[in-house]
């Protein structure tokens, strides 16, 4: 190439790779996501769990335990105020359950205690927000076993059909050691551990509690 011809040479080629970054930054922005929210505000209250086919299962020992009933009611904190995803919305201080079984120890007794959260953890995604029931604390007997569960309850909030929805596989919910650890004849045969992994099942149909941006 002519020596003459070499800067107007190099001044298309600069020409060119800016255009090319330039139109990559513009594709890369029209394809990026919306910016996510960090926050969220709860209103209405008073706010009611009504549980359905709610069971908990020891994942690890392959025990399930049934509850007909299991429901939770309270009040929306600060309803109207925008907060961080992961801060508490609900707070339910009243839970009842009842009818609990297993096929091999038979009818068990399973109580809540405390008082639990609710809280959303993130933005929604096709109608369902991501949730979370925490503080939990249950004390189950099954015959001659007593252990206690405690943990969150990771789930999906539906506001369209009002219903919370545990997530498939272990929730959050651990069997407790220490103090609190499993006693009784029977926690070996049901192969009840400490620190074995609990799912959770069925569904609570709420009300009282509306979600939204930011």
């Amino acid at each position: 190439m002519d020596r003459s011809a070499r800067p107007a040479a190099l001044a298309l080629v600069r020409t060119y790779l800016a255009t090319a970054v330039a139109a990559a930054a513009l594709l890369v922005a029209g394809t990026a996501p919306a910016q996510a929210y960090t926050t969220y505000t709860p209103r209405g209250g008073p706010v009611t769990f009504v549980g359905t086919s709610i069971s908990f299962t020891d994942i690890d020992a392959a025990q399930t335990f049934t509850c007909p009933t299991f429901n939770m009611s309270g009040s929306v904190i600060n309803s109207g105020t925008s907060r961080s995803y992961g801060a508490d919305a609900v707070t339910l201080g009243t839970l009842t359950s009842g009818g609990c079984s297993n096929p091999l120890s038979g009818p068990s007794t399973l109580n809540p205690s405390g008082t639990w959260t609710f809280a959303i953890t993130g933005d929604a995604t096709g109608g369902a927000w991501p949730a979370r029931l925490k503080n939990v604390r249950l004390r189950m007997q099954a015959a001659t076993c007593v252990f206690w569960i405690t943990g969150v309850v990771n789930g999906q909030f539906n506001q369209s059909s009002g219903g919370f929805t545990p997530n498939t596989g272990p929730s959050g919910l651990k069997v407790a050691g220490g103090p609190d650890a499993p006693t009784g004849s029977m926690c070996l045969t049901l192969d009840i551990v400490a620190d074995d992994n609990i799912g959770v099942g069925g569904y609570w149909q709420v009300s009282g509690l509306t979600i939204t941006n930011p």
